[in-house]
């Protein structure tokens, strides 16, 4: 079988790759990645804005 995945709507789209990448994800070290990397942002834009 053979898709163009550019006519797909993208919320399609979105929802399939998700759902077939869903039971291959370890949600635990997910979240802990998604928090490290928003300590980061945090970390980041405090350094510019004290940048004068």
């Amino acid at each position: 079988m053979q898709w163009e995945v550019e006519a797909l709507n993208p919320i399609a789209l979105q929802h399939l790759v998700l759902t077939a990448v869903a039971p291959y994800v370890d949600t635990r070290v997910l979240a802990e990645r998604i928090a490290k990397e928003a300590q980061q942002r945090r970390r980041l834009r405090d350094f510019v804005q004290g940048w004068s």
